[in-house]
């Protein structure tokens, strides 16, 4: 299983708007061929920062996805509302 987890700035005063542009994504787009789960973490400690981890079956799962027409119309929806990407990161579950 392979797992991408992206963390987000999101800019001053649309934390909802995040929030909710993720939950309608999902609730009308069909899950993604691959895609096991994800979840989105809040950081406790800084304002406006989020966690996103992805769970797929293979990182050519992801890469699919991510080449999809569908996926680059979010990515545009969701540049409104986010003020800087952070990190990435790729890992193999251990365990």
């Amino acid at each position: 299983m392979y797992t991408h987890i992206v963390s987000f700035k999101v800019k001053e005063g649309e934390e909802i708007s995040f929030i909710e542009l993720q939950k309608f994504e999902e609730l009308t787009e069909a899950k993604p061929a691959g895609l096991d789960h994800f979840h989105i973490f809040k950081d406790r400690n800084e304002e406006n920062h989020f966690f996103l981890v992805e769970y797929w079956n293979s990182k050519e799962d992801k890469d699919k996805m991510e080449a999809s027409k569908e996926h680059h119309l979010f990515h545009e929806h969701r540049k409104l509302i986010i003020e800087k990407k952070y990190e990435t990161y790729e890992c193999d579950i251990i365990i």
